[in-house]
């Protein structure tokens, strides 16, 4: 070992001492930094995985819609798509706002439809088991599966009945007629674990979501899940739109949540930003405190001066112990943060409490996800900026003259 590494290491470790104090509070202050740093990075990158896994799980993969219009041939529209490469699923879906009555208290959910007839759906009800307390094979056109949350906040169970109005049925209160709502019997729970979802729409039958708004045999929409590993914008871009005709329009699910996706990603640069000047504030108390020990130890950098250590290696020493500040304190950082992030359950339970979280996020566990990407650059950033911190000390017993230094006081 070169001598200057040893004695770089000795003045951070040095002998006879379980711990240096200086050499403690500067690793923690660069571990609590990429905690917070990587940490904050991993959440959000949780946030957006499970939101965007969420969005597909519940709006599909491409929609194609008639500029608010119903679609007519549906049918043959779909026989046609299900032959293009890359679709695994396609669905016919109409859907929309209704007032749902239960025991004479009213809710708005948002109705969407599952076609009974066929079984087919670009969602994956099925894999996924989004039905609880139920089967998604029990409904039919005299029936309903409500969200879970909804149900919950209503107190809607399995085998109530629910009656349902629609706002075509208001156009009979135009010809002086009474409106007469749909009862349906609710034979389960939908449950997502996207409270965005569970909270604000039932399912029914597709017959039964074309007569409540007078469809016919038309849709809103039809849905297409795409195969494993199909890009949906690339899809949309060589396919898809050569597919259909005008009016028809063929979007992806992240055109439709583009706006929400970015505030996601922007909260994760903002709060990235904060935390980078926690850091920086570390490296500066690092700077500090191995000027002060430059301060405190100039004969003995006169005597290596006298001793022939060459500028460079005075220089190297400092330099090297603002690294290995870095080095020790972004392997600490990572450790901390995989063990904090690990029992985050409870500490969200304590701290927010999980309703916030459902409330506030729409999420009833906290996700988490970790990159190597976001651990390199922080570690990186970490590192250089310790060693930064450790130049401006390194220059100045450097330039210390070996005479000057002896005669220090």
């Amino acid at each position: 070992m070169k001598w200057w590494l040893y004695i770089a290491f000795k003045q951070l470790f040095p002998s006879g001492k379980v711990v240096s104090f200086f050499a403690v509070v500067s690793v923690l202050g660069v571990a609590l930094g990429i905690l917070g740093l990587f940490g904050t990075q991993s959440v959000m990158n949780g946030f957006h995985a499970q939101i965007a896994e969420k969005l597909r799980d519940t709006t599909g993969d491409v929609l194609i819609r008639n500029r608010g219009r119903p679609i007519e041939n549906a049918r043959e529209l779909k026989l046609r798509l299900k032959k293009l490469g890359g679709v695994s699923e396609v669905e016919l879906m109409a859907g929309g706002p209704v007032m749902m009555l239960f025991e004479n208290v009213p809710s708005f959910p948002a109705l969407r439809s599952y076609d009974t007839v066929s079984g087919e759906c670009a969602l994956p009800i099925r894999e996924k088991s989004f039905i609880r307390m139920g089967s998604v094979d029990d409904l039919d056109d005299d029936s309903v599966i409500v969200g879970q949350r909804l149900g919950a906040s209503m107190g809607i169970s399995v085998g109530d009945s629910v009656e349902v109005f629609s706002p075509v049925m208001l156009d009979k209160l135009k010809n002086d007629e009474v409106p007469m709502p749909v009862r349906l019997k609710v034979v389960g729970l939908l449950a997502t674990d996207y409270s965005e979802v569970d909270s604000n729409v039932a399912l029914v039958s597709l017959r039964r979501m074309q007569d409540l708004y007078g469809l016919g045999g038309g849709v809103h929409s039809i849905i297409l899940r795409l195969g494993e590993g199909v890009d949906c914008s690339d899809w949309v871009e060589k396919v898809g739109k050569n597919a259909v005709e005008r009016p028809l329009t063929v979007s992806t699910w992240l055109d439709s949540n583009e706006a929400f996706l970015r505030i996601i990603k922007m909260e994760k640069v903002m709060m990235s930003l904060i935390i980078v000047l926690i850091i920086i504030v570390a490296s500066f108390s690092i700077c500090i405190s191995l000027y002060t020990s430059v301060l405190r130890k100039t004969r003995e950098i006169g005597l290596f001066g006298a001793m022939g250590a060459r500028p460079v290696q005075i220089a190297m020493m400092y330099c090297l112990q603002g690294f290995m500040i870095g080095v020790f304190g972004s392997l600490c950082g990572l450790g901390l943060t995989w063990l904090i992030l690990h029992f985050r359950e409870p500490i969200v339970e304590f701290v927010v409490g999980r309703e916030s979280l459902i409330e506030f996020y729409h999420f009833a566990h906290l996700p988490v996800k970790y990159e190597l990407g976001d651990a390199l650059r922080a570690c990186a950033f970490a590192i250089v900026l310790c060693t930064a911190a450790g130049f401006l000390p390194a220059v100045r017993a450097a330039r210390l003259k070996a005479s000057e230094a002896m005669r220090n006081e």
